[in-house]
Protein backbone atom coordinates (compact mmCIF):
# COMPACT_ATOMS: atom_id res chain seq x y z
CA UNK A 1 0.00 0.00 0.00
CA UNK A 2 2.73 2.55 1.26
CA UNK A 3 4.83 1.38 -1.93
CA UNK A 4 1.68 2.35 -4.53
CA UNK A 5 1.12 5.52 -2.65
CA UNK A 6 5.04 6.73 -3.21
CA UNK A 7 4.71 4.72 -6.85
CA UNK A 8 2.59 7.41 -7.85
CA UNK A 9 3.75 9.91 -6.01
CA UNK A 10 6.87 9.80 -7.70
CA UNK A 11 5.23 9.21 -10.81
CA UNK A 12 3.49 12.38 -11.22
CA UNK A 13 5.76 14.55 -9.57
CA UNK A 14 8.57 13.50 -12.44
CA UNK A 15 6.12 14.11 -15.21
CA UNK A 16 5.36 17.56 -13.25
CA UNK A 17 8.95 18.43 -12.92
CA UNK A 18 10.32 17.49 -16.74
CA UNK A 19 6.82 19.27 -17.70
CA UNK A 20 7.43 21.99 -16.02
CA UNK A 21 11.08 21.85 -16.63
CA UNK A 22 11.12 21.33 -20.59
CA UNK A 23 8.05 23.26 -21.09
CA UNK A 24 9.01 26.79 -20.81
CA UNK A 25 12.35 26.18 -22.43
CA UNK A 26 10.46 25.17 -25.50
CA UNK A 27 7.70 27.76 -25.45
CA UNK A 28 9.09 30.71 -24.40
CA UNK A 29 12.99 29.92 -24.61
CA UNK A 30 14.35 34.05 -23.56
CA UNK A 31 12.29 33.52 -20.54
CA UNK A 32 15.27 33.20 -17.67
CA UNK A 33 13.55 31.53 -15.27
CA UNK A 34 10.94 29.48 -16.99
CA UNK A 35 12.83 25.98 -15.37
CA UNK A 36 12.21 27.68 -12.05
CA UNK A 37 8.49 26.52 -12.75
CA UNK A 38 9.28 23.06 -12.94
CA UNK A 39 11.90 23.14 -9.73
CA UNK A 40 9.32 25.11 -7.32
CA UNK A 41 5.97 24.57 -8.57
CA UNK A 42 4.78 21.65 -10.66
CA UNK A 43 7.32 19.16 -9.42
CA UNK A 44 6.25 19.38 -5.62
CA UNK A 45 2.58 19.79 -7.14
CA UNK A 46 2.84 16.55 -9.33
CA UNK A 47 4.39 14.57 -6.10
CA UNK A 48 1.44 16.07 -3.59
CA UNK A 49 -1.33 15.25 -6.58
CA UNK A 50 0.26 12.17 -6.77
CA UNK A 51 0.40 10.89 -3.14
CA UNK A 52 -3.39 11.88 -3.16
CA UNK A 53 -4.36 9.59 -6.38
CA UNK A 54 -2.06 6.84 -5.13
CA UNK A 55 -3.53 6.89 -1.68
CA UNK A 56 -7.22 7.25 -2.78
CA UNK A 57 -6.14 3.96 -5.62
CA UNK A 58 -5.02 2.10 -2.69
CA UNK A 59 -8.24 2.57 -0.70
CA UNK A 60 -10.44 0.87 -3.51
CA UNK A 61 -10.76 -2.86 -2.99
CA UNK A 62 -8.88 -5.10 -4.84
CA UNK A 63 -10.37 -6.91 -7.99
CA UNK A 64 -8.90 -10.18 -8.12
CA UNK A 65 -10.24 -13.28 -10.17
CA UNK A 66 -10.32 -16.61 -9.04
Amino acid sequence: MIAAIFRWGVLLGIIGFVGGFVGPVIFTPDANLGPLLGLLITGPLGLVIGLVVGFVISLRPSRRRF
